[in-house]
Order: C-alpha cells, then sequence, then structure tokens
C-alpha cells in the first residue's frame, strides 16, 4: 500500500474500513507525529498518548479529511492540540521534574548549540505558518520528500513547491529570528532536517493502529470493549511490547454476548439512579429549608429566653432527614460504583475507566480485583501501568509500578510485558543493575513469547537495544552496550538509532572508523 497516496488510504479505510490502510497511514506518519509530541511534551509515556489521541481522532474523523491531499499538517496541528491539553494535566506536571532527564536522553551526548535554541519553539513556529505552507515544509524537512514529490502530492508543479518550500522556511527563519535566534534560511533547513523527526518507539505503529481502528469502528459492542482493554493496557507499554492487547486477550476478553449483558447490566443501573438522584435533590432541600427554620427559631428562643417545642420538634426533623440523605449519598455512591460479582468483571469495568480518564476509579476496581483474586496477574499489571503513568505522583509513582509487576512476574514469571515494563522503570529510580537482569532474563529465559505482536525476534532485538542503552547511559560499560547494539542488529537491522548510538559507543572508545561506519548509516546529529 506504499504506492497509495494519503487520499486513497484513508478513504478505503473511511468506506471499507479497511485496517491494513489506516495501519499504513499510522506507519507513514506515526515518527512524524510522535516526534512533535515529544518535543512539545518533553516525556515519552506522554508523547505517546498524544501520538494515540492523533492517530484515534483521524480514524473518527476519517470521512470529513479524505478530500486532503496530504495529512501530514492536520496531523501536526491535531498534535500541537492534543499536546497543549497534556501539558496541563496531571502527567504532565510530573513528567517536568524529570525533563532534563529525558531531553539528555533524546539528545545527542553534545548536542548543536543551534538545535537547542530552535527545538524548544519549533512546533509554535509551524503552527505560524498557514496550511499549505505547513505541509510543504513538513513534506520537505520533516518526511525528508524530494521537491518533486513534495509537489506531487500538493498537487503543484516541482518550481511552486521550491518557491513554497523556500517561503516557508523564510517565515520560520523571522519567527526564530524575533525570539533572539539568529540563522540563516538554509541553516535552517539543514537543521531541521538533521534534528526534526526522531523515531517513535518501536511497535508503537502497531498499538495505534490496532486502537485507533477499533476506536473508529462504533457499530459492534464487542469493537469497543476490545478497545477499551486495548488502550488500557498499552498506554504505559513502551516501545515493542505491542504484545499488552494480546496480554488482554488472553487475560479472558469476552464475548460479544458476555458484552452486551454486562452493558445491559450497567444500563438498568444508571436507570435506577436517576429516580434516587432526583430523592438525593429533594432530601437536601428539605434539610436545607430545616436548618433554615432551625436558625430562626433558634434565635427567637434565645431573644424569648423560653424553650420553644416546634424548635425540638424540627431539630428532630433535622437528624431524620441528616440520616435519609447520608443512605440517599451511600445509594448514590454504590450506584456510581454498582458491586460487580467477580474479580473479572472489576478488572474489565477497571478497563473502561481507563478509556474514560477516571483513574481513581480504575484503582479501585483493580483493588477490588486483587482483593478477590490474589492471583490474578493482570490485574496487577494494568495496575502497574496506572501507578507508573496516570496517576499523581503521591498517589502512585514507579516503587509501587515495580512492586505490582514483581508480583505479576510471581505469579507468571515468563510473562513478557511484565518483565519490559519493569525492566523499563527501574532505571527510573536508578536501579540500573536490576534492569541489566531483568533484560538478561528477559533475553535467556524462558519468556513467553507467543502474545508478543511483533514476534520473539524484533522482541528480542528491542530487549538487547534497551540493555545496551542503560550500559551506555548509566553504567558507562562502552564495549558491552557495543555489544548488544550489536546484536539488537543482527537481529533487525532496521531498529532506529542502534547504529547512531553504537557509533557515539565506538567514539568515547576511540575507535574512529568504526564510528564513521556507524554514522554513515545513521548520522551522528
Amino acid at each position: 500500500m506504499n504506492d497509495q497516496t494519503d487520499q486513497q488510504l484513508l478513504r478505503d479505510y473511511a468506506e471499507r474500513q479497511s485496517e491494513a490502510a489506516f495501519a499504513a497511514v499510522v506507519q507513514r506518519y506515526v515518527d512524524l507525529v510522535y516526534s512533535a509530541a515529544f518535543r512539545m511534551v518533553c516525556d515519552a509515556h506522554a508523547a505517546k498518548d498524544v501520538t494515540q489521541g492523533v492517530f484515534i481522532t483521524l480514524a473518527q474523523n476519517a470521512r470529513q479529511l479524505t478530500d486532503r491531499p496530504a495529512l501530514a499538517g492536520w496531523l501536526h496541528g491535531t498534535a500541537r492540540n492534543l499536546a497543549v491539553k497534556t501539558i496541563r494535566s496531571d502527567v504532565r506536571r510530573r513528567a517536568r521534574e524529570q525533563e532534563a532527564a529525558v531531553m539528555n536522553e533524546i539528545l545527542s551526548a553534545h548536542p548543536d548549540a543551534s538545535w537547542e535554541h530552535i527545538a524548544p519553539h519549533l512546533d509554535d513556529a509551524l503552527g505560524e505558518l498557514s496550511e499549505p505552507d505547513r505541509d510543504a515544509v513538513l513534506l520537505r524537512y520533516f518526511k525528508n520528500h524530494d521537491l518533486r514529490t513534495v509537489g506531487a502530492t500538493l498537487g503543484i508543479s516541482e518550481d511552486a513547491a521550491q518557491k513554497r518550500v523556500s517561503r516557508a522556511v523564510e517565515r520560520l527563519r523571522e519567527f526564530f529570528a524575533k525570539r533572539g535566534v539568529t540563522i540563516g534560511a538554509s541553516a535552517l533547513a539543514v537543521v531541521i532536517s538533521a534534528n526534526a523527526v526522531q523515531a517513535a518507539p518501536v511497535g508503537l505503529a502497531l498499538t495505534i493502529s490496532t486502537a485507533a481502528a477499533l476506536a473508529g469502528t462504533t457499530l459492534a459492542t464487542t469493537a469497543t470493549v476490545t478497545a477499551t482493554k486495548a488502550i488500557a493496557m498499552t498506554a504505559l507499554q513502551k516501545t515493542i511490547v505491542t504484545a499488552t492487547i494480546a496480554v488482554l486477550a488472553g487475560a479472558g476478553i469476552y464475548e460479544a454476548r458476555q458484552a452486551s449483558q454486562l452493558g445491559d447490566k450497567v444500563q438498568m443501573l444508571l436507570q435506577q439512579q436517576a429516580p434516587l438522584l432526583e430523592q438525593v435533590e429533594q432530601l437536601r432541600q428539605a434539610l436545607t429549608d430545616a436548618t433554615n427554620r432551625v436558625a430562626g427559631l433558634s434565635d427567637e428562643l434565645v431573644s424569648a429566653k423560653k424553650n420553644n417545642p416546634e424548635l425540638l420538634k424540627l431539630r428532630g426533623e433535622v437528624g431524620v432527614l441528616r440520616a435519609q440523605l447520608a443512605d440517599a449519598n451511600n445509594i448514590k455512591s454504590q450506584l456510581k460504583q454498582p458491586p460487580l460479582a467477580s474479580a473479572r468483571a472489576y478488572y474489565d469495568r477497571a478497563g473502561t475507566h481507563y478509556i474514560n480518564h477516571d483513574y481513581e476509579a480504575q484503582l479501585e476496581d483493580l483493588d477490588k480485583a486483587i482483593e478477590l483474586d490474589p492471583n490474578m496477574a493482570e490485574a496487577y499489571f494494568m495496575r502497574g501501568n496506572l501507578y507508573a503513568s496516570n496517576l499523581p505522583k503521591h498517589r502512585g509513582g514507579y516503587e509501587k509500578a515495580i512492586a505490582d509487576y514483581t508480583r505479576c512476574l510471581a505469579i507468571k514469571p515468563n510473562d513478557a510485558g511484565a518483565r519490559w515494563n519493569r525492566a523499563m522503570h527501574y532505571p527510573d529510580i536508578r536501579r540500573y543493575d536490576e534492569a541489566i537482569a531483568d533484560w538478561a532474563i528477559y533475553i535467556e529465559g524462558d519468556t513467553d513469547f507467543s502474545l508478543q505482536g511483533e514476534g520473539k525476534t524484533k522482541s528480542l532485538a528491542g530487549a538487547y537495544f534497551y540493555r545496551a542503552r542503560v550500559y551506555q547511559q548509566n553504567k558507562k560499560d562502552y564495549p558491552k552496550a557495543i555489544a548488544d547494539y550489536t546484536a539488537a542488529l543482527e537481529l533487525n537491522p532496521s531498529i532506529e538509532s542502534a547504529h547512531r548510538q553504537r557509533g557515539k559507543c565506538y567514539e568515547l572508545i576511540g575507535e574512529m572508523d568504526k564510528a564513521q561506519q556507524d554514522f554513515a548509516i545513521e548520522p551522528k546529529n
């Protein structure tokens, strides 16, 4: 499908619900969207959430966008809007504390000074361009298309594309000049082309294709249940562990009939809730009226210095009303979170709470699921993801997340998802040796790869890659890092940035010829 235009792919998805067509669109633009999101939110977890949100929005609006010749501008604008919302959220506030560390991981060991000044303002500058100019510059320097391809995509001549791109770059230069960043148009184009787009985590495209395609299909209850679980279990999953969706399926995705029955029960409870809510409001009003009458009579009693039988009667009424209101509020609370019959039911409802961003309710249901079934490994896994990503820091955190991944592994020692996530989060709390040990078990142990969406080979390549990052960045053991990058490339020669990072390691130990060979494949900056 790579030879089809954006219009053709999107129309194929909108009219025939072709998941393959949508996956092709995601694969085509996921790096661009992820990079824009990452520049704005400066956090890998939040950038993945924004990226998923962009493509889910695309799936939901596919029919309205089929007339666009190119999607780059629309996707960038949507990413910018969602990133702004994310920045205002609790996730962004927590991520800000680690911003410097994250940026160090993304940028090279000796980042280019010009890029340091340009990156913080680049997305705002792009937002100031007209849509035609923004499409042109994104296609030319972010997607690295030649001018003929840019012109063909936008329906203009190669010369017109050249003029449009030049005009856009000049306006970007003027934008930066007003902010004290002085750089020529040609140099700006080179810097942007070399630095603006970084690879999204391996497997993110597959995760988004699955979740967003489900989000765009609202005709079947099964699709809704599956999308809920897929997104709930994959929002925190890093890089190639797209097995989360499969983990959910293996953990017990209900059939359509069961999902429909659960939906009927929820609907019935909502119908029961309406009159009770009305009763709560009536009781609240009655309590207010009675309290006001008591206050008035109390004033009269003080002034008259005599006991008033009516006051005593009203005080009794107030006591009764308060008791009734407490009972009604208790019923209201139960209706909001009605009790369920099994740990599995609580677990499934927790997934629904996740998609609705009701993380406290999700935590409550996961706690209940674990209370009813202390051996439900997938509940520990989901709660670990919740602690690591979506709860306020004082309620969650990496320590709690790692503890839950550890419980999951105690029940299912071969679980690939829990092992991967724990290994990824150990460095967040400076437990580097434990991370290396987990990667060793993942690579050399009896890990169950049956649910890995990208298969055993690419999963192992990703594990070697991230263990190499720990050796390189945290342990400064460059020979071991080089060995792991080499193993990753042998398993998956197309793995992003492995050549670049291995080249940096070679450079640090003085093997400049080998470093230059790697940089020839993937430039250093």
